[in-house]
């Protein structure tokens, strides 16, 4: 019996039928999409997966191989001189695929040769002829009438070390090589029905049930009719979309039109607001086929406490089987990186529709990387559909000097809905005027910085408020979590007046809407977003001004905010000051501040092209997944826990480790890491002398620093920088 895994116990026979009736779900599914746009022969690169599905593993006969599954079994060992360390399974599948048999060409050859030799992505050097052939002799062919008659597929008669040529490192099929598209595709798949086929799972959901008709039926319970933005993405539902549209004029459900049935990724920066649009979508819409994936997605589900299959949903997301994943961008756009096995996403983005919400919420560099997907999915086949309420200019052009096809469109609100009104001071210096304000109003401010919040919170107590709650990024996982959910609740009850401090973290998509916004200045796309909070959907008729905007000793710029930008956002809005902004006003000024005239020798234009040129000159395959999202979040955090919260679990630190099941102490590790902080390194390196080691878990420090659930962690010094909250 030939093993191909221990856990559960499965041959090699086993597994490889597994892929195959994988590969059948796909081709079924997904067939025509996958392959709508490709430039080579459709029939034959079935043909061609199909070889690859049924060798990528048959390397595994390799006695050292075997042996290793033996032991984890207690099996008898078999006789061998040769390592496992040296030879691993998939550089020795190739060599049983009869050429001949199927009439591969050159490159036929190369491209499968290379998806099944790399489908593991090891850090090995090339193998050496002369010791493969070794293996052949000594391994490979005393077993020959054993392998035929276990494996139900024809084997090379004349095994042979030849393929090496077409897999060395220096061969490989990289971008702009005219194989490029159909290998990643190959590969991609592979890593799929790989996956898939190891954890159990189906490779794609098999529904034909289609998101739009839920949300149309959703729409007319509520006596909704389509407005003019979801009309134009339902007609446009086969093209690359990048649309303005004001808030409030139901851009969710115009994406989801435009998804139209298709497999379909649903990406916002911030975890939050992915959160609310999971249960949107499967709770309101009612679309059951729909996955979470993010960094606590899992804790999440759990949190919800509303099924029983958390592990099963969030398993389902992470092998990418949903129908509809909602997902903030580091689960997909690090492929940009081309680490090793990005083909596993850039492949299924071929069938694929991409939404991004809210770009202009991301830095310079993240939007270059963004960017950059777009124009490699464009290139593989995929779809994508940019919505946003604001759009700097400057992302638009370089899509077209890209040089992809997409519809653009504006779609404007035409209700009036904010009265600003510039003041020239520091925000604590209209504290009495706000607590005034709150009596009988819901009222929201937001600050630049955590630190900043703390000092607004802290004053509003100080002059007994009523009903003060602050929300930022300081708090442990558990507190926070239950504070998102209490300031929804808040906006939304009737008769409930108070204050909510919070910082930028509720900036995209939290379904929230107060009476007053007080804050301090942001750039014009950031700012814009905070006046989505306040009069969401409403017409706002009173006389007084509804939105207070904050000019002096702003916190945070220069390290969050660029301050130049800043500037000249304060110098565009002053016009408008003590009027109506209307959402046409909000559009325009955006595309201007953001226009390349404006942007000129600026840092925010440096930071974008520099990481433009990056991205056009990566060396394939050169970082890891894990690398890759660390670039992609464009942030560097530690996590602590108070050191108060560590004496009173400590329980829990001394119970990860001892477990010695994995999936117990998987459970352990999560609940300890919902009662951490993450900090910048930044932070870290200030607080150094309130930061210990922890003796049970490395990476997360204990920090000597006052913490409670009202306030948050209170830092000893006053940071310099504040990490950019958008992608925590």
């Amino acid at each position: 019996m030939y093993y191909a895994k221990s856990n559960p116990i499965e041959t090699i026979e086993e597994h490889t039928s597994k892929l195959l009736e994988n590969m059948l779900l796909l081709k079924n599914l997904y067939g025509e999409q996958i392959l709508k746009e490709a430039d080579f022969d459709k029939n034959r690169f079935w043909t061609l997966l199909e070889i690859v599905c049924k060798y990528h593993d048959l390397g595994k006969v390799y006695t050292p191989f075997q042996n290793m599954i033996r032991e984890k079994l207690k099996e008898p060992l078999l006789n061998t001189k040769f390592n496992y360390d040296v030879i691993k399974h998939e550089q020795l599948s190739p060599m049983f695929i009869p050429v001949e048999k199927y009439s591969l060409s050159k490159d036929e050859k190369k491209l499968i040769y290379q998806a099944i030799y790399y489908h593991h992505e090891r850090d090995s050097k090339d193998i050496n002829n002369l010791y493969v052939q070794e293996i052949i002799e000594k391994d490979i062919k005393p077993q020959i009438k054993q392998i035929k008659k276990e494996i139900p597929y024809e084997i090379e008669e004349n095994i042979n070390c030849m393929y090496i040529k077409y897999v060395q490192s220096r061969n490989r099929i990289k971008e702009n090589d005219q194989l490029y598209i159909e290998y990643c595709l190959l590969k991609g798949i592979l890593h799929r029905l790989d996956h898939c086929s190891s954890a159990g799972i189906e490779v794609e959901e098999n529904t034909l049930e289609n998101i739009a008709n839920y949300v149309d039926k959703f729409m007319k319970e509520k006596n909704f009719q389509k407005n003019d933005l979801q009309e134009f993405c339902t007609q446009n539902s086969c093209n690359n979309l990048l649309v303005i549209g004001s808030t409030g004029m139901g851009k969710t459900e115009a994406s989801l039109f435009w998804s139209n049935g298709a497999k379909t990724f649903f990406t916002l920066p911030i975890r939050t607001s992915i959160n609310a649009i999971y249960d949107r979508i499967k709770e309101d819409i009612g679309y059951q086929y729909t996955g979470l994936l993010h960094s606590t997605a899992l804790d999440y589900l759990e949190e919800k406490d509303e099924f029983s299959n958390q592990e099963e949903i969030y398993n389902q997301s992470q092998n990418l089987y949903k129908k509809i994943t909602t997902c903030t961008i580091d689960q997909i756009f690090p492929f940009v990186f081309k680490y090793k096995g990005y083909e596993k996403m850039y492949a299924t983005l071929s069938y694929s529709k991409v939404i991004i919400d809210e770009i202009q919420a991301y830095s310079p560099e993240i939007v270059a990387i963004i960017l950059k997907g777009l124009e490699m999915i464009y290139k593989i086949g995929g779809k994508f559909m940019v919505m946003t309420a604001t759009l700097p200019q400057i992302y638009r052009k370089e899509l077209e000097k890209l040089g992809i096809e997409f519809k653009f469109n504006e779609f404007i609100k035409q209700t009036q809905r904010h009265k600003i009104k510039l003041e020239d001071k520091d925000i604590t210096e209209d504290i009495k005027i706000i607590k005034e304000k709150a009596k009988n109003n819901k009222v929201l401010i937001i600050a630049n910085t955590v630190n900043k919040a703390i000092e607004l919170y802290l004053k509003l107590i100080e002059e007994k408020a009523n009903n003060v709650q602050l929300l930022h990024s300081r708090f442990t996982y558990n507190d926070r979590s239950k504070k998102e959910e209490k300031i929804k609740k808040f906006s939304h009850q009737k008769g409930e007046y108070g204050i909510w401090i919070t910082t930028q973290i509720v900036e995209a998509s939290i379904d929230i809407d107060f009476d007053y916004l007080y804050t301090e200045m942001s750039t014009l796309d950031s700012l814009f977003q905070r006046l989505g909070r306040c009069y969401r959907s409403r017409q706002y008729d009173r006389q007084d001004e509804n939105v207070h905007i904050y000019t002096k000793n702003m916190s945070g710029i220069k390290y969050i905010y660029d301050e130049e930008i800043n500037e000249k956002s304060i110098q565009l809005l002053k016009k408008y000051d003590g009027m109506i902004l209307e959402e046409k006003d909000k559009v325009k000024l955006v595309d201007t501040l953001y226009s390349e005239e404006m942007l000129k020798d600026s840092k925010f234009l440096k930071n974008f092209r520099s990481g433009m040129n990056v991205l056009n000159n990566l060396l394939d395959y050169q970082t890891g997944k894990r690398e890759a999202q660390k670039l992609l979040r464009n942030i560097e955090n530690i996590n602590v826990i108070p050191k108060n919260i560590y004496e009173e679990n400590i329980i829990l630190f001394e119970n990860y480790v001892k477990e010695k099941n994995y999936k117990e102490r998987h459970n352990i590790k999560r609940k300890i890491d919902r009662l951490t902080i993450a900090i910048s390194q930044s932070q870290q390196r200030k607080l150094l002398d309130r930061l210990t080691k922890n003796p049970y878990i490395d990476e997360i420090w204990i920090a000597d620093l006052k913490y409670d659930d009202n306030v948050g962690l209170l830092l000893k010094k006053d940071e310099e920088y504040e990490e950019d909250e958008k992608f925590l």
